[in-house]
Parts: structure tokens; sequence; C-alpha cells
């Protein structure tokens, strides 16, 4: 759904009008569009709930969709992607947010103490499959000396000062010489990856404290948040915080590691952890799947950044910054436009989608190596370019969960209404049925487009009014930083 304001035409302003020719209507669906978020694909339910007290059996409060003008409930989506509803995912980065936040500062039941633990920022990107378009500031693309052209005829050279928004970024120099088949196994071999050098830094951080892992474990627990993020060239990469906590959750980590320690480990697990990669179509031997030469780590514990005399305020507006920066992620599709947001049922799907030839010889691969019985999951994920994990994963004591958060703020709603907290001692008994999915009628999806608009105006302002402080972090993280724009634009 568009955020740009269109005139209805014939039909919707039909529809327009005859919901505002009711005023019971119009403000049924005020009210109802609110509460949903005014999402934009909102699933519409018949049927009824009670609240009851466990301890009593009393009825405290019920509620039908028979009462109703309308007799349907609005609930909003939940999707987390952006190009599909930008509402449902504008809660979602905000719950992610509060999840990466609350790991590095405390709060939500976290203890403030995290936020002086052993803490970094850490993000790894995948190795080269073949060379591609990248922006290089004044530089030109791939101005090498070699002029003899590829085993396809393609010179290997690229003079052109390639813009931010150039849709040449991220494609092949020789889309024949690019490694599509090690692409897509890659992606897919990622999570288990990450998995792998958990271990690893595990391991690399008893070896710098001189005892085994055993020990290790016995003392301290690895903990982290991550978010997968597409490269243009259609791998992921990972940003992920990690975090030194003592073992029992209580007093301090022991003193002989620190920030820097961890960073070593992590330098050091970069560079030995492999993961199989599974057999494909070539008759090459296995190979195995590894991280690319460019990893960025970064303290963002303020102890460690801005000196000992660093106040507890400069501490919070770092966790922001970064959590602001890794939540903006975790609302991003496979491609800008969203056209690979949901599954494939077949490679016809494909060509109405509209995607680049880069993304759709990527995801054609993928489809194929589903074919082979081992690597069946791969349809499943070929709209993902073969990766199948999750976008936004934590450790189990990294903060809260997002069951938590949504639990804090239907609380609140019904607090709002009600005027009383939830009883802990009631529960909700209810009956619903899915009836369909989207606004009713042409004219109340342009309603709930106006006051979607008017959603977004108004949390723009609002952030406008309280972000004079925190210029300084927009200048360091906001909309990509400067270090990270450099890992597209060196993309291999």
């Amino acid at each position: 759904m568009s955020m740009v304001t269109r005139a209805p035409d014939e039909k919707t302003w039909h529809g327009v009008l005859a919901r505002a020719s009711d005023p019971a209507s119009l403000a049924n669906l005020q009210r109802q569009g609110e509460q949903c978020g005014w999402c934009a694909h909102p699933i519409r339910l018949i049927g009824n709930s009670v609240s009851v007290d466990t301890s009593t059996g009393e009825i405290l409060r019920s509620y039908s969709t028979n009462d109703e003008p309308d007799g349907v409930l609005l609930k909003a989506c939940g999707t987390r992607r952006a190009t599909r509803c930008p509402s449902c995912a504008a809660l979602y980065a905000s719950d992610a947010r509060m999840l990466v936040r609350a790991g590095m500062s405390g709060g939500k039941g976290v203890p403030e103490s995290v936020s002086q633990h052993p803490m970094v920022f850490a993000t790894f990107t995948a190795p080269s499959f073949g060379a591609v378009h990248g922006a290089r500031g004044t530089r030109p693309c791939r101005a090498g000396t070699n002029q003899q052209p590829c085993a396809h005829g393609r010179r290997a050279t690229c003079h052109l000062r390639h813009r931010a928004d150039d849709p040449a970024l991220g494609h092949p120099i020789c889309p024949d010489c690019y490694d599509y088949e090690q692409s897509v196994l890659w992606n897919a071999t990622c999570p288990e990856l990450w998995r792998r050098t958990t271990i690893y830094v595990r391991r690399e951080l008893a070896r710098l404290c001189e005892m085994n892992v055993k020990e290790l474990d016995q003392s301290v627990r690895l903990s982290f948040a991550k978010v997968a993020e597409f490269q243009r060239r259609g791998v992921v990469h990972l940003h992920a915080i990690l975090r030194v906590d003592p073992r029992d959750g209580e007093g301090d980590v022991p003193h002989f590691i620190d920030a820097q320690t961890l960073t070593s480990a992590i330098r050091a697990a970069a560079s030995k952890v492999s993961a199989p990669l599974p057999a494909g179509f070539s008759d090459a031997p296995l190979a195995s799947a590894r991280w690319g030469r460019q990893l960025d780590v970064r303290v963002i514990n303020a102890s460690e950044v801005d000196g000992d005399d660093a106040d507890s305020s400069e501490s919070r507006r770092s966790s922001r910054a970064v959590a602001n920066y890794v939540a903006k992620y975790a609302t991003k599709s496979t491609d800008d436009l969203g056209a690979l947001d949901r599954r494939l049922t077949s490679l016809d799907d494909l060509d109405a989608r509209n995607v680049s030839v880069h993304l759709a010889r990527l995801v054609t691969m993928a489809w194929r190596l589903g074919a082979l019985t081992h690597l069946a999951r791969l349809r499943t994920w070929a709209h993902s370019l073969g990766f199948g994990g999750h976008w936004l994963t934590k450790s189990r004591r990294y903060s809260v969960t997002f069951k938590f958060l949504r639990a804090e703020r239907q609380a609140w709603q019904v607090q709002r209404q009600h005027g009383t907290a939830p009883n802990e001692q009631s529960i909700n008994i209810g009956v619903w049925k899915w009836i369909g999915a989207g606004w009713s009628s042409l004219g109340d999806a342009w309603l709930a487009l106006q006051g979607q608009r008017e959603k977004v105006q108004s949390r723009t302002e609002a952030r406008e009014a309280r972000c004079i402080e925190r210029r300084h972090d927009a200048d360091l993280w906001d909309e990509r930083p400067r270090h990270f724009l450099d890992f597209e634009r060196r993309e291999p």
C-alpha cells in the first residue's frame, strides 16, 4: 500500500461517502482502525470472548462481534515486512528495538547492570562469489590493470562511478562467472555457520583467559542478539550484539574478561570457523562456508568508549543508537521493492514479480537445487535466496521476548479501555472464526490509508521533537554509517 495521497476514483469515492453517511459506522471504523494500527491488510474475525475470574467464576468482561456495527473484529496482520504493511512493520521494529536495547542498558525486567558487562557490536559478511559492481565514492567501480577478458569474453573492469541508487550495484561484472550455486548454498548454511561461531567464540575466550571451555562456562555465559540483512549482491550478512555475563546472572564478570578480550576472541573465531556446504550440481569437492574478510567489531560499552568518567546518559544514547540500527533491518525484505517478500509456488510465479535479472537467477538456482532430495527445503526458501534462518534471533538470557512485550502492550490497552489492570487470576476464553483479510471496501481501504499517513506523520513529529540531543547518535549510526557503507562499496 503506497503512502502517497491519491484522489479516490469513482468507486472508491462512493465507498467513502457510504461510510461517512453513517456517523456510528464511521466512528466504529475509526476505533477499529486505531486498534489495529491502520493495518494495510487487517484480518477480519467474527466470534466472542469472555474474561473469567478463575477464583470466583465471575465473568469480568464479555465481547461479541454482534455488537459491532459491521459485525466483525479487525486484527492487525502482524507482518514484519515494511513492503507489505508499514504500520505492522513499524510496531515490529519498535518491539525489536526495545528487545535489543533492554539487553544493552537494562529495563523490562533486565537488570541495568548488564550495561557494565563486556559488550561489542559485530558485523559478519559473506565471502566473494564473483566480482560485482560497487559504489566506491570518487573512485571508479573496478579500475583494475588487468585488461584481459574473462573466459566468457567480458572485461573484468568497470570505470564508472556508480551512485548509491544505481540499480547496477551488486550485479555481477560477468553473470556467467558468478557462482550462483555457491551463493545460494552459503545462504542456506549461514544459520549453522553462526551457531558454530558462537561455539568458537567461547573456545577463543577460554584460550585467551588460559582456561578450558568447561572452566569458562562455569564462570561466564555468552549472550547475543543478531539480525540478518541482505546485501545487494543477494547474500546475507549479520549484525550482532555479543555480551559476556556472569554465569549465575549476579555479580560481576571476571576482571580478566573485558571488551577488548571479547573483540579478540570474535576476530579469532571468525577467521577459524567453518561449516560444510551441502553438495550441489557441480562435481567439485565439497567446500566449506566461511565468513568473508570484511569483519567489523566495535565496542559499545560506554565505559570503554568514553573513558572512566563516562556518565550513564552516554551509555543510554549508545545503546539506543545501536538498537535503532539493528531494528531497522528487522523489517527489510529480500529486495527493496518487496517482490520477494512471500514464497513462490513455481518459477512461473517469479516471472510476474518483476525482479532484477541477478535476483531472478539466484531464485531460479535455489528452486533448481530444491529438486535434490537433500536440499528440498530450498524451494521453501527460494524467495529468500536460500536463507532459511530467522531474521532476528537472540540467546535465551540476552533480553526479554517478543511475547513478553506484546503481553505488556495488551495489558496496557486493557487498562486504558477498562480503567483497571488485567486480573492475574483471570483468563480469556474466546471462539473466533476467520472470514477474510483486507478492508471490506475500497472506500474503507482509502480511509485506512489516510489514517496510516496521519499515524506516520504523528510519529515523525514526536520523534523530531525529542531527537535534538540524539543528533550525535544519528551521525554515527542512522541510515547506514560510513564504515558499514564501505561493506557494500567494497563488495568482492
